[in-house]
Parts: C-alpha cells; structure tokens; sequence
C-alpha cells in the first residue's frame, strides 16, 4: 500500500527595523482521513499558529503576548489618553498642551510598534489592554543615522523631549560598552493607573527579558537597554538586572538649556537614567 504524503509550506515573516527575515517552513503530514481522531487536524494547526504568542499568565487574571495588529487602536487611545499625561517626561514638558507634538509623538509610535517585537498585557476577565513595552531591534548599522545628529521633529513640546534623550544617548555607547552589534530598546513602558502595584509592569519587562531577549541572541543581540525617566521604573529596572549607566538631572538640564519645566514637577520624576543588562546564553542576567 501506497501512502501519500500532502505537504504544508508555511510562511512567517519578522520585521527587524530596516530588513526583513522570513522563515519558510515544510511540514509534511498524511491525509486529513488517514489521521487518527486524536492528532492535530489542518484547521487545529492553523488556527494554533496564528494565536497571538502568549509570554505567560500572572495570577490566573492576566495574559503576557506578544502585541497584534488587532489591539492597534486600543494601545494608541492608551498613549493618547493616559501615557501623555503621566510619563515624566512628557508630564514634565506640559506635551498634551501642544498638539503637533501630541500627533508627532503619536505617529512614532505607530512607527515604533509595527516592528511587532512590543508585548501587551491583557485582562482575562475583560479582554482590555492594559499595559504595554515597546521595544525595537537596533542595529550598530543604524546608530550613526539615530545618534550623531540632531534630528528635528514637528512639535515644539516633542523636540525638547527628543533632545535630552539624545544628549543620554550620547553619553553612553551601547555598542561599545557591551561590545555587541545589536541590542534591543525599550521605547516605551506603561501600565494604566488602575493596574498598577500589582507587579504587572514588572512582569512585563521580565518577560522581555528572560523570554523575548533569548531569541534574538542568534542575530548577535543578547542587551536590551533604555532610558528609564523616574524612581519607580528605575527600581523596577534595577531588581531585574540593568544597572545605570549614565543618570541625568532633567531639571539642571532644562535650566541649562533654557527649557521651562512644569511648575509641579515631582521629586521622582527628576531623574533619568539609561539603563541595560546582557544576557548569556543560558539565559541568566549579568549585570
């Protein structure tokens, strides 16, 4: 008796900042008759693999995935609605008062998060999200076109932002401190109001880390680094192994720089810090 051996060719397809990877994929199987009740059918299989990755559940209430396409709308009304208002530096500069940096800063980070490397975090009992990282692969290819000019941005509130993290930037050389050609950024880190002190944010980053982090050590990426811009992602950052590298006072920099600051600046949100961990290939932190 003859058998005969269907095939399935399956495409997937990672954006990694300025190029594309695609993996092709043949896998062979028998005949949708010829398998047993109990294996995988055609349509089990693709609906499995089109599921969006799960990172891990915390606490049997929420879920760690990888972002989709699906939650775009929702996590740009969370940037737009909440993130504005609360990350330090743009609380700090008043941003939400200047709507050509509100949009600028807006089509970035659509820019940012269709690189498809940010995770979210989702709900079980709603569905919502409610947290999300940013991160993207930077290449050494890349780095004299991000950090050695100054690039000017539309929004008077956006520009001042960019340029103090470039001036960080500057002061600490990924590439050369950790002697590596890539590394992965965190763009942005959030977690809505009413989730918070529950530990959600710092899963987040863990998952990054320990699970998201390992895969790109075959593209010669093993560092994940970021500036963290107050006290409490700073802990935060720090008890999951990224030390600071360089740490500014925004205040200093912003007299020095003849920027006028928000009259209610809070003491935690004063500090910035570029902050970065390697991994090894065990996938254990060094600090």
């Amino acid at each position: 008796m003859v058998t005969t051996i269907h095939e399935r060719k399956l495409v997937f397809t990672v954006r990694l900042r300025n190029s594309i990877l695609t993996i092709r994929v043949t896998m062979s199987s028998k005949p949708k008759q010829d398998l047993p009740a109990e294996e995988e059918t055609e349509e089990d299989f693709m609906t499995r693999i089109t599921q969006p990755r799960i990172w891990t559940v915390f606490k049997s209430e929420f879920i760690f995935q990888v972002f989709v396409d699906e939650r775009f709308d929702e996590v740009l009304d969370m940037f737009k609605n909440n993130y504005i208002y609360e990350e330090s530096l743009c609380n700090n500069n008043t941003l939400s008062s200047d709507q050509d940096s509100v949009d600028q800063f807006l089509y970035l980070i659509k820019h940012w998060i269709s690189d498809t490397l940010s995770s979210i975090v989702i709900e079980k009992s709603s569905g919502k999200c409610i947290g999300i990282i940013v991160c993207r692969f930077c290449s050494i290819e890349d780095n004299s076109l991000e950090f050695s000019r100054l690039r000017l941005y539309e929004g008077e509130k956006w520009n001042i932002i960019q340029n103090f993290k470039n001036y960080l930037s500057q002061k600490v050389d990924i590439y050369k401190y950790y002697k590596t050609v890539a590394f992965f950024r965190v763009y942005a880190w959030f977690i809505l109001p009413p989730y918070r002190g529950q530990g959600l944010g710092k899963k987040l980053l863990e998952c990054v880390i320990n699970q998201q982090l390992p895969e790109m050590v075959h593209l010669g990426c093993n560092v994940i680094s970021g500036i963290f811009t107050n006290k409490k992602s700073q802990g935060i950052a720090n008890s999951l192994g990224l030390k600071t590298l360089y740490e500014a006072n925004y205040p200093e920099w912003a007299n020095q720089n003849n920027v006028v600051l928000n009259k209610n600046v809070k003491a935690e949100n004063t500090t910035a810090s570029v902050m970065a961990c390697q991994i090894n290939e065990k996938q254990t932190l060094q600090s």
